[in-house]
């Protein structure tokens, strides 16, 4: 294999007897064909190898760039490995550190091994990106003078295949409105419940009717548990837990009139606020009230869980914001964000950035990380929500207006509107998850319309899996309990799990050669301060002298007598202690209250 200087490689294919030589040329795909004279036949090597002096040998499958040898990929596979490249630079987390410009050695290699493991999971999210996550998401584009958000839900029907088609429908029932509802972690199941009592549970997979029952008693809000056999309703007075086949489990007393539900799947805790502005967190696996609170701020009907840290926020009658975590009775967070009582909040997948809406006629987006407000939109909100792909739905009235960041600059702008039959009055908008789907829960029953790019095109089994067996659901139901986290891991900064406390150095006690040798230099210090001015008769007496000496240094040495005086009685205590629990035997010391010991 041989390669000359415009970079065209040849390779020798036969050599004649008459001295003729076929050589291939790689690169222009066509023979070329050198012959030689007769009295240079006998010395066809000879002049071959003069001929090829011009030429750069080549091994095969190795290609030469720039001084360096590399191996010569087929088409296919390289078109892969470029796609592969293109992935990790999108994972990458910027530009390497400049190691030239380090002096230190130990920072140098702790950087270049945070940056291995950088480059290395770049590559792992890349492989999943390319093998495990083969759907790509997609937007409405508009072209020309169009835009996206005059296009009509009929335009769309007719466009997509049947099996999307079926997720555009309306489901009217004047008489046991208004609805709300919640889906499942995996999208597959819908729970509705009915402001007249009406609950349903829906598989939305083949659109059949799972059970329904009638409570007649209000019902103001539903929430599925950890997975679709349970679900949690607020009635009239107390909150019902029910099963998938509409059996009464549980009545939740101690939570009282609520207004508003949500479940922390990882700790399996269901939080609920209600009329008089109690919050309540009850374990559902031991029943068990964590916390029970009150916000101070009146009745709220305005509830969200941050699915980054499972921090519950409250919006409030006086425009504020409060975060609040079960192991605290003080809000973790509390911040003006209206100017008026607060209608509607929802929180990003990723929980750095939350909406909200106020009846000042202002939607704002936060960025929790600084609590900054990053971008403010005129209109109002009754219901506001984030899809997994970072779509905002809000809603007021009859009218659902979806807001869209393609530029990924946190600068939201219209992306699509949907007006249902005048009249009816939306109280919920909710994104179905993995798939381009908004719930609508009106007046008038319940609607669902298409979002293209709203959802999640790809599922992970381990997390939520629509298609999941009976025996799957067991096994990541007692999954699930194993990995449950304590209601203590719930903190605004979740990162802080697993870290190292800083090291404080305790102060040590000085001893007794040292603490005598302060006492000195303080009485030194006292006798020095003692002014020698001579006074009027009677007031500069040797004795009257003697006796300011004395008060100064008794002042001086008066701190340390105390504090060897408190030492003195905390080993006097801990002497008395042992000596107490040493009179008990030994298996009933374990019983003594550190309260009764005190």
């Amino acid at each position: 294999m041989y390669r000359d200087q415009n970079q065209c490689s040849f390779q020798i294919i036969t050599i004649s007897s008459i001295g003729v030589f076929f050589v291939s040329c790689k690169k222009k795909h066509m023979e070329i064909v050198i012959t030689t004279t007769q009295k240079a036949k006998k010395r066809k090597r000879t002049n071959l190898s003069l001929y090829l002096q011009n030429f750069e040998p080549v091994k095969m499958g190795v290609k030469k760039e720039d001084g360096f040898l590399s191996k010569i990929m087929p088409p296919e596979e390289q078109e892969i490995l470029d796609e592969m490249d293109i992935k990790v630079k999108k994972y990458l987390r910027g530009e390497s550190a400049n190691f030239e410009a380090l002096r230190d050695k130990k920072l140098k290699g702790k950087l270049a091994v945070k940056e291995d493991l950088y480059g290395k999971s770049a590559k792992a999210a890349a492989k999943v990106e390319k093998w495990l996550m083969p759907s790509e998401g997609g937007y409405l584009e508009a072209e020309g003078i169009e835009k996206t958000w005059r296009i009509k839900q009929e335009a769309i029907v007719r466009e997509v295949d049947i099996s999307s088609s079926k997720n555009q429908y309306d489901i009217v029932l004047p008489d046991l409105g208004p609805y709300t509802l919640d889906f499942t972690s995996s999208g597959r199941y819908m729970a509705v419940a009915g402001r007249k009592g009406h609950l349903a549970i829906i598989d939305m997979m083949n659109m059949g009717l799972i059970k329904e029952l009638q409570v007649r008693e209000t019902v103001r809000d539903v929430v599925f548990l950890h997975n679709e056999l349970f679900f949690a309703a607020a009635q009239k007075k107390y909150t019902y837990i029910y099963n998938r086949d509409g059996t009464e489990l549980h009545c939740l007393k101690e939570h009282g009139a609520v207004s508003k539900l949500q479940f922390l799947k990882n700790h399996f805790l269901l939080a609920s606020i209600n009329k008089f502005g109690q919050l309540h967190y009850q374990d559902v696996t031991t029943g068990l009230m964590v916390g029970n609170f009150r916000t101070g701020l009146g009745g709220s009907d305005v509830m969200q869980v941050n699915p980054f840290n499972n921090v519950v926020a409250l919006g409030h009658s006086n425009g504020s914001v409060t975060m609040w975590k079960p192991t605290s009775a003080a809000p973790l967070v509390k911040m003006l964000t209206h100017h008026g009582p607060v209608s509607a909040l929802s929180f990003h997948p990723n929980g750095h950035l939350m909406a909200t809406a106020g009846t000042d006629r202002k939607i704002k987006i936060w960025d929790l990380r600084k609590f900054e407000v990053l971008q403010t939109l005129p209109g109002h909100a009754k219901t506001l929500d984030f899809s997994q792909k970072g779509l905002l739905a809000t809603s007021t009235g009859s009218f659902v207006q979806i807001l869209g960041d393609f530029s990924r600059s946190q600068n939201y702008s219209r992306y699509m509107t949907h007006s249902i039959a005048k009249g009816y009055q939306i109280r919920k908008v909710l994104f179905r998850p993995y798939e381009d789907v908004l719930g609508l829960g009106h007046s008038m029953g319940w609607s669902s319309i298409l979002i293209p790019g709203s959802g999640e095109p790809n599922f992970d089994s381990w997390v939520a899996n629509p298609f999941e067996t009976p025996k799957q659901r067991r096994e990541k139901e007692v999954r699930s309990l194993l990995d449950k986290l304590p209601p203590e891991t719930i903190m605004l900064d979740p990162k802080k799990i697993g870290n190292l406390r800083p090291l404080t150095r305790r102060k040590e006690k000085p001893n007794k050669v040292e603490r005598e040798a302060e006492m000195e230099a303080a009485v030194a210090d006292a006798k020095n301060s003692v002014s020698t001015k001579r006074k009027t008769k009677g007031r500069s007496k040797p004795s009257r002298r003697a006796k300011k000496m004395q008060e100064a240094v008794e002042r001086a040495k008066r701190p340390f007598l105390e504090q060897q005086k408190q030492e003195e009685e905390l080993s006097k205590n801990k002497k008395q202690k042992i000596s107490e629990q040493s009179e008990l035997p030994k298996s009933l010391q374990r019983f003594v209250s550190k309260k009764a010991a005190s």
